[in-house]
């Protein structure tokens, strides 16, 4: 694999930025933005967040061999530095993205992207692991979907790498043309378009818009995947005059799951007469398997290194994760949540096979901006009209979904209201019996992943207890 060698002068000429000081020449051998994780010899990002400013850890960047800075303010004294070349830029965020899309054009092997509003990080995953089993490919890592995690993952591809996939995320306008414009992919997938993100992009109309920014920037003999279930993401079609790819249910898909069936542990379906399988319960992965083959098919991966690859796949952690504890399963989807994965996620949940109840745990779905109020209230009615057995609404939008749930709830369906996961756990925890099964589902910061681990540790203290 060849390695990354950057001179602060080449930095400076692809940023965009000034060279303040030290010498042109002074070679960095890779990138860091973290001063925790820095190797000697890497150029450092002094990367400004709403809860951190790189610029606090310049010297102890430099004190970790750090032999070129790149930063957004000039320090006030460069010769207490070490003689580190210092990259004065107007945005260090941007000059991190910048520099990826330079390093882009130095890629020979083909480029993937993909975005949606529900989907796009399990796809991305599962279209890494089938072309990791076609040549060398390079994967975005976990929540690499923005400027700092698709620079970084481009200027971590190697030149010998057969494939690079990423992934794109965006909750406002123009953040995904700026991605794609910086990756300008061989091959675009959108997954699927949905409530999300409306905080910052306003409407259902708003999000396809969002999506839809990658198009323009896919090669123009490359490739566009669809969702052909999803009306909206479908019609994208229209704007792109490549090759157009669809997968879904719909008898029109180019790449259908056929014949789906559940097994012990996961999923089973055929595609083009090759039998699949998924070990991941959730069925909405059945789909999501199904993105990946489309997409992996038409970068020139092989039917059977998708079969080989989706057989072995391991869905990230808190994604439909089930979790065994003092008889009851809990399946944990708490990475993060909108009303259509919501949806999706309450699907393969009532399609489970368990002995006892079905019990709801809905967390707050953030960023849904004046439409909050009517999407947590219309989730209530949904899960009510599913007839699970029980609501636990937690967060600052419970009461908005407890009001749903009681419009359409029998008076059998049983619902409770608390403020956040803490305060949750021992009150569910007490109403639960041997057999039921739970599922968790909110937004990364409901952090409901919180009521499993007070039970399991309640539980390993009563274990101690017993055994004194």
């Amino acid at each position: 694999m060849s390695e990354l060698i950057l001179t602060s002068a080449y930095i400076a000429e692809a940023t965009g930025g000034t060279m303040l000081c030290g010498n042109p020449h002074a070679p960095a051998r890779g990138i860091c933005t973290d001063t925790r994780s820095i190797l000697p010899g890497q150029a450092f990002f002094a990367l400004v967040g709403a809860n951190h400013d790189g610029h606090d850890y310049v010297p102890l960047a430099v004190a970790s061999g750090a032999p070129v800075l790149v930063v957004e303010r000039a320090p006030k004294d460069p010769e207490q530095l070490g003689g580190a070349a210092i990259v004065l830029v107007p945005n260090t965020e941007r000059a991190l993205l910048a520099l990826g899309a330079r390093r882009r054009t130095w890629l020979d092997g083909q480029v993937a992207a993909v975005t949606g509003s529900y989907g796009k990080s399990t796809v991305k995953d599962m279209l890494g692991d089938i072309m990791k089993r076609n040549g060398q490919c390079t994967v975005a890592p976990d929540s690499y979907n923005n400027r700092i995690g698709v620079g970084l993952t481009l200027l971590s591809a190697s030149r010998d790498d057969d494939s690079v996939v990423l992934e794109m995320g965006t909750n406002h306008p123009g953040e995904i043309a700026e991605l794609a414009e910086a990756v300008r992919p061989d091959l675009g997938v959108i997954t699927s378009i949905g409530e999300v993100h409306l905080e910052g992009l306003g409407s259902l109309d708003g999000v396809r818009e969002a999506k839809a920014e990658l198009i323009p920037h896919v090669q123009p003999d490359g490739v566009l995947v669809l969702n052909a279930d999803d009306p909206l993401c479908a019609s994208l079609g229209e704007r792109y005059d490549g090759q157009v790819r669809t997968f879904g249910l719909t008898a029109d898909a180019d790449v259908r799951p056929e014949r789906i069936h559940a097994d012990a542990d996961g999923w089973r379906f055929d595609i083009r007469g090759w039998s699949y399988r998924v070990p991941s319960r959730g069925r909405h992965n059945v789909l999501n398997a199904a993105a990946a083959v489309c997409a992996a098919t038409a970068m020139g991966a092989s039917l059977r290194s998708a079969l080989l690859a989706l057989a072995e796949f391991r869905p990230q952690a808190l994604r439909y994760e089930h979790v065994e504890l003092g008889g009851v399963t809990f399946v944990c989807d708490c990475y993060n949540s909108n009303p259509p994965a919501m949806r999706a996620a309450l699907k393969s949940f009532l399609l489970e096979k368990t002995p006892g109840r079905k019990i709801v745990v809905c967390g707050d779905m953030l960023e849904l901006g004046d439409e909050a109020p009517r999407l947590h209230r219309e989730l209530g009615m949904d899960l009510a009209a599913s007839r699970a057995d029980m609501l636990v609404a937690v967060g600052q939008h419970a009461p908005q979904v407890i009001d749903g749930w009681h419009r359409k709830s029998l008076a059998s369906q049983n619902a409770l209201l608390f403020a956040n996961a803490e305060h949750a756990w021992s009150p569910l925890w007490w109403e639960l019996q041997p057999g039921d099964a739970v599922l968790l589902k909110g937004s990364r910061a409901a952090k409901l992943e919180t009521i499993t681990e007070r039970i399991a540790e309640h539980l390993r203290e009563e274990g101690k207890e017993a055994a004194a």
